[in-house]
């Protein structure tokens, strides 16, 4: 009897499983923004991988630590909406001067994942393009997506904003 009972809550946990799955429970969803900045990509590297500049400029990511050196943990505090996030990524990807990315997870990425990218393109010698992305996964993100998703857009174009500000600004003032 005991082993007809296991077998039977192995099967449910099984079809648990395969539903959340194959299900919209397991969507993936993406916010991506594009911001041209008029500065060096140098500069822009220098801004977006200067974590503890973040509190100065940074209405989006209000604060950040580390080290940025893949398969590291970093700190950072989000300002998402009303609500104020702290959370540790790991560094998934640091191609300097190109690309800066991490991930995090709650728990499991079948729960929760987020991957996070900043890629910086060398339009020419005094113009960047940067691609600030994250895609979301796991069973959380349908019922996070619609309550979150207008927060962590503005503020994505906040931080892009900041950032335009800050570079083009910097740039200015050097020779």
């Amino acid at each position: 009897m005991r082993v007809r009972l296991v077998l039977i809550l192995i099967a449910l946990l099984a079809l648990t499983g395969i539903f959340f799955w194959y299900s919209p429970y397991h969507q993936i969803r993406s916010i991506v923004t594009v911001v041209d900045i008029d500065a060096p990509g140098d500069r822009v590297w220098q801004v977006l991988t200067d974590l503890n500049g973040y509190r100065a400029w940074n209405p989006f990511f209000t604060s950040a630590s580390g080290t940025l050196t893949p398969g590291s943990t970093v700190t950072i505090t989000a300002k998402v909406g009303n609500r104020t996030l702290t959370f540790h990524p790991r560094i998934s990807a640091v191609e300097p001067r190109k690309k800066l990315a991490w991930v995090d997870r709650l728990i499991s990425p079948e729960l929760f994942e987020g991957n996070h990218e900043f890629e910086v393109i060398e339009v020419d010698q005094s113009h960047t393009r940067v691609i600030d992305s994250e895609h979301f996964k796991g069973m959380l993100v349908s019922v996070l997506w619609r309550r979150t998703s207008p927060a962590l857009l503005q503020g994505f174009r906040a931080m892009n904003d900041a950032l335009k500000r800050r570079c083009e600004a910097s740039s200015a003032s050097q020779p």
